[in-house]
Parts: structure tokens; C-alpha cells; sequence
């Protein structure tokens, strides 16, 4: 070896135990410090509770009208004026259509005239009567002659009280020729004008819709069914008090009544129709709605809550992520009821007292360990 090169690796000796040195009195580079486990992710927790619930059921119901009376013509004539605004209220007796009277007011002036010629003859043949009867005591009159009077007294009688007959049909047609409300309610579109000639073969000519109350109808199972039976005859807290729920997501302000359960159930589905009733003075729903018929029940129960936001749902059905005491996270499965107030019942799979994961679920997997956060509280009321 040369003495160029012994002076080389003399040279690259020494450059060595200055790097060794270096790292000794300094230790490790900056990046071996992160290969250090990262701190537990941070996480929301809130405790399982237990609180009152009111218990619901929902169903989704048709509206109908509490009375609906479609008004037609029982009279032939032509119809002279309409009397009301279409969409309207109108009361019970209220003229709404004028069928021209004259025919008929004709009519009955000419059966009241029957009525008194009916009246006169049957004065005269009383009054022969009379005196054929005085006649045949007498012998003056045969006995045949008095059948006769007698004959002719009992048909004076009948005629007049078929003219008596008449004149009543008469003045009902004229009466008919006014068309009234037989109900108070919201009236509709007319589906005819003034002008035109109507009678019985015309149709519906409008029709009035009572809505205060409103009717409403939804079906149940058979199970439901049953419940409801077992409702009715057992403890307050099982009964159920009758909400609706409007298209718009709004609650109706007054509870209703839970009217009658229908006498059969649907072979085609094994339902049974229940019928309600909703004050509607405001008219703020009409019949022919879908809406959504929410039975609470009368007295709270207390029941397992958690969070909405802390349920998650997979393949398997629905679960939740429990922080344990020493900060590790498990997956629960759960048996998830009604929805209430931003909670959810949970009837089985948890117990009060559990912590589970209501924010920053996507941070965290089941076995992994966590650094968990009281979730805030919410003011008192």
C-alpha cells in the first residue's frame, strides 16, 4: 500500500469517530423521535340515562270529512239564480239555488182549488145524506135511494182528501224549487250556472263539506289490535291519546279522540280500520289527506336513552361504540326504539351508566384505546 492511500484512510478514519462522536454527545436525529406511539384520539362521550318517555305510535291515516251532503235538483225547471260564493261557509237552511217557481206555484194555487170544490161537494152530498135519512124513517124514501146518498156522501169525502193530497205534493215541489243547506259546512265549486234547465237527472250541483271536526282513518294489524283492546280495559298509562301530524312536519294543536274500531278486518291485508276524530275549526286540513296519526301514550314510562348521533347501523343491524374504564372502545349491538326529543330508546344492549361515543366515531375502532370527552351539558330549564 502506497502512502497515499494509508493517508486516505487515515483521513476517512477519522471522519468516522468525528460522526460517532457527534452522535453520542448529541443523540439521536430529530427523525427517530417520530417514530413514537401518537397520542389516544379524542373523542365525545355521554352516559347512558334513563328518563320518562312518552310512548308513540305512528301510522300514516286518510282524511275525511265529519258530514259531506252533494245537493241536487228534485224538481224539473230552469235554475234562476245561485245564492252563495263558491268555497264559502254556508249555514243549515241557507237558500242556495232558486229553481223557477211559476209551474209549480201554478200547481199548487190549482190543487188548493180542487181542495174547495172537493169541500163543496162533499157540504152537498152530507147534507142529502142527511136528508135521505130523514126521508126512509118516514117512508118516503126506499131504502136504495139512501145506499146511494151514502155512496156519494163517502165519495165526496175521498175526493177531498185526494185534493188534500195534491195540494201537499204541490207545495213540496214548490218548496224543492229553493234549494237549502241541510248542513252548515265549506261549500264547493257549482258544477252549473244560472240559465240552465236542471232537475233530478242532473247531477250533483255542488257539495258541502263539514271539516270541524275532521275524520280521520287508519289501519292496524291485528296485533295492534289486540294492544288496543287491552289498552282500553287496563291502566291508564297503556292508553294512547290520538295526535296528527301535517304534511308540512307541524303537530296539530288539539289531541283527538279515538272514535270507534271498524266491525271487520281487511282479508286482503289483515288490518283493521280505526277512526278518529281532530278538532279543525282553523280548517287546516281537508278531507282526501294523507297524514301521520302519532298515538302517544297517557302516562310516560322510564326508559334507557342515548343519543341519536352516538347510534350507528351496519349490515347486522344497529350499534353503538362503549368507552369502558380503562378508555378502550367496544362495538354494542342494540335494539334501537322510538325516536324522542333528539334521543333514541334503546331497549336492549346497554345499561345506565355506560359512556358511549357521541362525536368523532369516524376517529376511532373497536380495541383501540381513546381519550374521551364529557360531552356538554345541556342548561337547565
Amino acid at each position: 500500500m502506497t502512502g497515499q492511500a494509508k493517508r486516505n484512510l487515515w483521513r476517512i478514519f477519522a471522519i468516522t469517530c468525528g460522526v460517532l462522536g457527534t452522535l453520542i454527545a448529541f443523540g439521536p436525529p430529530a427523525t427517530a423521535q417520530g417514530n413514537a406511539a401518537p397520542p389516544a384520539p379524542s373523542v365525545t362521550v355521554a352516559p347512558v340515562i334513563s328518563r320518562p318517555v312518552a310512548s308513540t305510535l305512528e301510522f300514516v291515516g286518510r282524511t275525511d270529512a265529519y258530514r259531506e251532503v252533494d245537493l241536487r235538483a228534485r224538481v224539473v225547471g230552469f235554475l234562476l239564480e245561485r245564492f252563495f260564493e263558491e268555497g264559502a261557509e254556508v249555514s243549515q237552511g241557507q237558500v242556495l239555488f232558486q229553481i223557477d217557481p211559476a209551474e209549480y206555484e201554478a200547481a199548487a194555487a190549482a190543487a188548493a182549488a180542487r181542495i174547495k170544490r172537493a169541500e163543496a161537494t162533499l157540504t152537498e152530498a152530507t147534507r142529502n145524506l142527511k136528508r135521505a135519512e130523514t126521508l126512509v124513517k118516514r117512508g118516503h124514501l126506499s131504502q136504495a135511494e139512501l145506499d146511494e146518498a151514502v155512496a156519494k156522501a163517502a165519495q165526496a169525502e175521498a175526493d177531498l182528501a185526494g185534493a188534500k193530497a195534491d195540494l201537499t205534493t204541490a207545495e213540496l215541489n214548490l218548496g224543492y224549487t229553493r234549494i237549502v243547506a241541510p248542513i252548515s259546512g265549506r261549500i264547493g265549486k257549482s258544477r252549473i250556472d244560472a240559465g240552465n234547465l236542471i232537475g233530478p237527472d242532473s247531477g250533483v250541483l255542488a257539495s258541502i263539506v263539514d271539516v270541524d271536526p275532521i275524520r280521520v282513518t287508519f289501519a292496524i294489524t291485528e296485533r295492534e289490535m289486540l294492544d288496543y283492546k287491552q289498552a282500553q280495559q287496563g291502566s291508564e298509562s297503556r292508553r294512547y291519546t290520538p295526535t296528527l301530524r301535517l304534511a308540512n312536519g307541524s303537530m296539530l294543536e288539539e289531541p283527538g279522540v279515538i272514535t270507534f274500531l271498524d266491525n271487520r278486518a281487511d282479508p286482503m291485508t289483515g288490518t283493521i280500520r280505526l277512526f278518529a276524530e281532530f278538532p279543525n275549526a282553523e280548517q287546516l286540513v281537508l278531507p282526501g289527506q294523507f297524514v301521520s296519526v302519532v298515538l302517544v301514550s297517557a302516562e310516560p314510562e322510564e326508559m334507557i336513552v342515548v343519543p341519536q348521533s352516538a347510534v350507528q347501523t351496519n349490515q347486522a343491524g344497529a350499534f353503538v361504540l362503549v368507552v369502558d374504564e380503562d378508555n378502550s372502545v367496544s362495538s354494542r349491538a342494540v335494539v334501537l326504539g322510538e325516536r324522542t326529543d333528539g334521543d333514541v330508546v334503546v331497549t336492549q344492549g346497554l345499561v345506565v351508566g355506560e359512556m358511549v361515543v357521541v362525536e368523532g366515531i369516524q376517529k376511532v375502532r373497536p380495541g383501540a384505546k381513546v381519550t374521551p370527552v364529557p360531552a356538554a351539558q345541556e342548561p337547565a330549564s
